[in-house]
C-alpha cells in the first residue's frame, strides 16, 4: 500500500483486511510525506493486526508510481496484492484470488472486477469491468493496479519503476499484458470508492452508465489545438520510450520461456515507437501535408497498432 494524506478513508480499508476470510501474511505500508494522522492510523493498526505490518516513511515526496515502486520492492511474498488507501476489500478476496492463481498457475498477473461507488461507499450498481465494455474499449484497459494480484517473478525482473513513468498500474499490468500473462476474473470483489480526491480521471471510473458517444467526445475534447495534440503525442511517445527500456531489462533478467516472449513484445514495442514518432512529425505539418502521410500509414496498416481508424482521423484533423 502506497499511502499520502489518505487519513479520511484508510481505517475502513485497513479494517477490511482484518475482515478477510484468508488473511494477509504481511502488509508493507510507504508513506509519501503524509502531513495528515495517516502515519498515526496505520501505526495503531500495526498494534492489533495479526500479521506483521512494515511501515516506511520516504525522505522527501516520491509521487504515486515511485511509492507503490518502493513497497513493492520491500515485499516478501509470492503474491503481491496492491491496495489502494480509500478502497475496501471484500472479505473473500484474498481466499478467491489465491484460488484463481492456483488455477491460472501461468499468469503473472491476476486481477478482480470493482463496484464503483460514491465517496461514503454507495454502490452505484456499476463496476469497472462494466463502464469499460458500456464505453466500447478493449479490457486492456483494465489497468487498475488496486484490482491486480502480481507474481513474486514478474516483480523480480521488473522493479524498480522508472521514476518519470507516471503510472505503477500500467507499468506492472502492462508487463504482463504484453507478454500474455495476466488474466481477469469477473468477479467483484472490492468497493472502488470514487471522490474528490482521486487521481485518475479515467472514463470507465464515472459513477454513471457511460455511452461510446461519451467516450469519444471525452477523447477528441481534449485534443483541440495543434500545440494540444503534438503534447499529448509527445507524452505517449516519451512513455513507451521508457516502457520499452523496461521490457528489455526485464528480458535481459528472465530466464526462459518468459525471456522470449519479452523480446517478442519488444519488438511489437519498438514498431510501436517507430511509428509514434512517425505520427508526431505529421502533427507538426499543415493538414493539406498531413494528410499524404497519414493516408500512407493507413496503407500500410499502422494505426491497428493504435485505434485504428478512429486515430487516423484524429492525426488528420487535430490541430
Amino acid at each position: 500500500m502506497a499511502t499520502y494524506n489518505g487519513g479520511r478513508f484508510l481505517r475502513e480499508q485497513l479494517d477490511s483486511f482484518l475482515a478477510q476470510t484468508r488473511l494477509p501474511n504481511e502488509l508493507v505500508v510507504s508513506d509519501d510525506c503524509s502531513t495528515d494522522d495517516t502515519l498515526q492510523i496505520v501505526q495503531a493498526f500495526a498494534k492489533r493486526a495479526p500479521f506483521d505490518v512494515v511501515m516506511m516513511q520516504n525522505v522527501c515526496r516520491m509521487g504515486c508510481s515511485a511509492n507503490f515502486s518502493r513497497a513493492l520492492m520491500n515485499t516478501k511474498g509470492d503474491l503481491i496484492f496492491l491496495s489502494d488507501q480509500d478502497d475496501v476489500w471484500f472479505p473473500i478476496k484474498l481466499e478467491r484470488m489465491v484460488a484463481y492463481a492456483q488455477k491460472e498457475h501461468t499468469a503473472l498477473v491476476l486481477m478482480n472486477d470493482a463496484a464503483l461507488t460514491d465517496a461514503c461507499l454507495a454502490d452505484t450498481g456499476l463496476t469497472k469491468l462494466g463502464q469499460i465494455s458500456s464505453a466500447g474499449l478493449n479490457q486492456n484497459r483494465f489497468v487498475m493496479g488496486s484490482c491486480a494480484a502480481v507474481r513474486r517473478e514478474l516483480l523480480e525482473v521488473c522493479l524498480p519503476i522508472p521514476a518519470k513513468y507516471r503510472s505503477h498500474d500500467s507499468w506492472i499490468v502492462g508487463m504482463a499484458d504484453g507478454i500474455g500473462r495476466r488474466r481477469v476474473s469477473s468477479d467483484v470483489l472490492q468497493f472502488y470508492r470514487r471522490h474528490e480526491e482521486n487521481v485518475s480521471h479515467f472514463i470507465g471510473n464515472r459513477t454513471r452508465r457511460v455511452t461510446r458517444l461519451q467516450r469519444w467526445v471525452a477523447e477528441f475534447g481534449r485534443l483541440v489545438s495543434s500545440r494540444g495534440y503534438c503534447r499529448y503525442l509527445q507524452e505517449i511517445l516519451d512513455q513507451e520510450k521508457i516502457f520499452l527500456r523496461g521490457v528489455l531489462d526485464a528480458c535481459a533478467r528472465s530466464a526462459p520461456p518468459i525471456k522470449q516472449e519479452f523480446e517478442q513484445f519488444s519488438r511489437r514495442l519498438e514498431r510501436r515507437v517507430d511509428l509514434l514518432t512517425v505520427r508526431l512529425a505529421l502533427s507538426r505539418m499543415p493538414r493539406w501535408r498531413r494528410s499524404i502521410g497519414v493516408l500512407s500509414l493507413v496503407r500500410k496498416g499502422a494505426y491497428k497498432e493504435f485505434s485504428g481508424l478512429k486515430t487516423a482521423i484524429q492525426d488528420l484533423i487535430s490541430g
